[in-house]
């Protein structure tokens, strides 16, 4: 099952849960329905048995009391989607808000606490090697379990927590496997999944406050009249009411699980086919295995969490059907089939030992062109004056995936960095200057006026950063270009609303002051609009429109002309023969438009890509990738665009790791 199709399997895993929740629903109604009829009996039985003067008539209870039934409805239904819209709201905040909620703190990227610095490091690497923003982290400080989440609506807001314990007892090797597994349930679309769990099963458990307010206000109002039982009935309903929200929260627990349990599987195995080490995850199952404290979370909030954690966050379940996780002797065989079924104890890390693995983890300068330092260039080693010929099937597969050659690249990049840009990237003026250095012109005189509009725009700190910038990327390649606006997002999130604002108008000034937008200023506007906007507007995950790629058929041949002829731009000729070639990978028939095809007509069709079911997506994807792989290499702005289809659509893309073989400049064959 690749990328797309998990993606797809999440869509139909959602509609599932719909499913779930309208069944959970109407067995609350039914049973809130009874308890009313029940109530009303008994008031007018009491009613008949207490009269005067005449001769009691029997009450007769009845199972079809329209009137009823409508209170029932209406008052259930109100309840039940106030009680999920108001925490549904509290989460559109995205993984930030479950991560306070949670007791984490976010980890400040200039940190200097030695177990902090190597989690970062571990997530950027992550993050680099897969093609997402980098999230956010978070640590629960009051936590001493093994434990991590990922959190958030899409990868764009998404961050990752970790327990203490998680953070200082595991190993280099065993902390990257967890963060791997985080990194697949990102990848994977199980985060949004995961937060409409939390939204509707808390409407369900509102049933059972309201039933707590009901049996308290009726016993303390009884009590003050000195009735003898005249609110029976109403504390008889308050208790229904406990005893249905607490069996809609059971049943919401089956919910939990079966949606949950197959997704941890898949994301352990997705973690050692990222790392390519099953000792790194499967060490860490075995020490909650023998840790004392094993993975239980405290927070009084685990229980609405429970399916987002790492490993059980509750402890045991009396019944294995009630798990949000899978038995950790299950998950440790399936990785580890040799295994002798015994956990060795888990100690803390010796200081000495903690140090040295540090030491180890480190990298060499690598000196990336434009950056100083020196040693082996990872720009030549990794870029060429030629890309090879590369499947473009060998693309499709390492969207939503890593490979061991994408983590070297990324931690290479990473490590490559001098010490001053690194700072920099951790606060917010810095990173908005790295991103206007990405941006200046390489022509003097108009890049001349470009500075002028930035020393009147910003601070002097930021316009001598901006420029010192520009200056040392001028011989960096679009990977590695892309991979440092990876870097700034996280810290870009920071930013205040108004400053924001500022940012995006002197982005937009950069960007048009040439009369011209390039690829890459293209590339990085849709960046900054995804992954930016929906913290700072608030703005949706678009909604699915298109299921089938004749409804898109014009918009595809748009996109395909565009590569064919970005990689042909001299050879007509070529360029036809790219665009039949993929247009041949689609499963409708195309044409070459009419007219110019400019970026504002390929923005336009990508917009509309974006709300198309994710095997759609695959077929432009992996459509593209041919025609810009027909003349068996591709560019820096084949790259571009690839990676602005890619990054529009929602389909986080590998960067494009390049290695010297038999002399001649070829794509690693596991990922571009």
């Amino acid at each position: 099952m690749d990328f797309f199709e998990r993606q797809d399997d999440a869509r139909r895993r959602t509609k599932l849960l719909a499913v779930y929740f309208i069944f959970a629903v109407i067995g609350i109604i039914a049973s809130i329905y009874l308890v009313v009829l029940a109530a009303k009996f008994f008031m007018k039985e009491k009613s008949s048995s207490s009269g005067y003067g005449r001769r009691a008539v029997p009450a007769k209870f009845t199972l079809w009391d329209p009137v009823a039934l409508g209170g029932a409805a209406a008052g259930s239904l109100l309840v039940i989607l106030l009680g999920s819209g108001y925490k549904s709201m509290q989460l559109s905040a995205g993984g930030s808000r479950v991560a306070l909620d949670l007791g984490g703190r976010r980890i400040d990227g200039q940190t200097t606490d030695p177990d902090e610095r190597r989690l970062l490091n571990v997530v950027e690497e992550m993050a680099i090697a897969s093609g997402v923003p980098v999230p956010q982290v978070y640590v629960m400080e009051d936590e001493n379990s093994i434990n991590a989440f990922a959190a958030g609506r899409t990868p764009s807001d998404a961050v990752i927590g970790v327990t203490r314990g998680c953070m200082t007892l595991l190993t280099r090797d065993e902390l990257q496997g967890v963060i791997a597994h985080e990194f697949s349930h990102i990848l994977n679309g199980d985060m949004r999944l995961n937060l409409r769990l939390i939204g509707l099963i808390f409407g369900i458990l509102v049933i059972a406050i309201c039933g707590r307010i009901i049996t308290r206000m009726a016993i303390e109002s009884g009590a003050g009249r000195n009735s003898k039982g005249g609110n029976l009935a109403f504390v008889l309903v308050g208790v229904a009411l406990i005893v249905i929200g607490y069996v809609g929260v059971f049943f919401g627990k089956l919910i939990k699980a079966a949606i949950s349990r197959e997704r941890e599987y898949l994301a352990d195995a997705s973690a050692v086919q990222f790392t390519r080490n099953p000792d790194g995850i499967g060490g860490a199952l075995k020490k909650i295995g023998g840790f004392s404290r094993g993975s239980r979370i405290g927070s009084a909030l685990a229980e609405e969490a429970s399916h987002m954690f790492f490993a059980n966050g509750l402890g045991s379940s009396f019944s294995e059907a009630l798990a949000t996780h899978p038995p950790l002797e299950k998950r440790i065989r399936a990785i580890d089939p040799s295994w002798d079924g015994r956990y060795p104890p888990t100690v803390a890390r010796k200081i000495n030992e903690a140090r040295a693995e540090e030491k180890r983890a480190e990298r060499p300068a690598f000196g990336i062109p434009g950056m100083g330092g020196g040693g082996i260039g990872v720009g030549g080693m990794i870029t060429a004056a030629a890309a090879a010929a590369a499947e473009a099937e060998s693309l499709v597969k390492s969207v939503g995936t890593l490979s061991e050659a994408q983590v070297r690249f990324a931690t290479q990049l990473r490590d490559s960095l001098p010490g001053d840009w690194r700072d920099a990237l951790q606060t917010t003026g810095g990173a908005q200057a790295m991103l206007f250095g990405l941006l200046l012109a390489q022509d003097d005189a108009l890049r001349g006026a470009e500075l002028e509009h930035l020393r009147a725009e910003t601070d002097g700190e930021t316009y001598r950063q901006a420029l010192a910038f520009h200056t040392g990327m001028t011989e960096l390649d679009s990977s590695q270009k892309l991979a440092l606006v990876d870097l700034s997002i996280p810290t870009l999130r920071r930013l205040p609303p108004d400053e924001y604002d500022r940012f995006g108008r002197i982005v937009a000034h950069l960007v048009a002051s040439d009369q011209q937008i390039d690829l890459f200023e293209f590339t990085l506007q849709k960046i900054i609009k995804r992954h930016l906007d929906i913290a700072f507007r608030r703005a949706d995950p678009p909604r699915i429109e298109f299921r089938h790629m004749a409804d898109l058929a014009d918009d595809a041949a748009v996109l395909l002309v565009a590569m064919a002829q970005l990689g042909q731009a001299r050879d007509p000729q070529a360029a036809r023969a790219a665009f039949a070639a993929g247009a041949g990978e689609l499963d409708v028939q195309v044409k070459a438009p009419q007219g110019q095809i400019d970026l504002n007509r390929i923005g336009s069709a990508l917009d509309r890509f974006d709300r198309a079911t994710p095997l759609v997506k695959k077929q432009i994807l992996r459509a593209t990738s041919i025609a810009a792989m027909a003349d068996s290499q591709i560019t820096d702005q084949e790259i571009e665009l690839l990676r602005a289809i890619a990054d529009t659509i929602g389909c986080p893309i590998p960067p494009f790791v390049r290695m010297e073989r038999s002399g001649r400049s070829v794509s690693d064959g596991s990922a571009l």
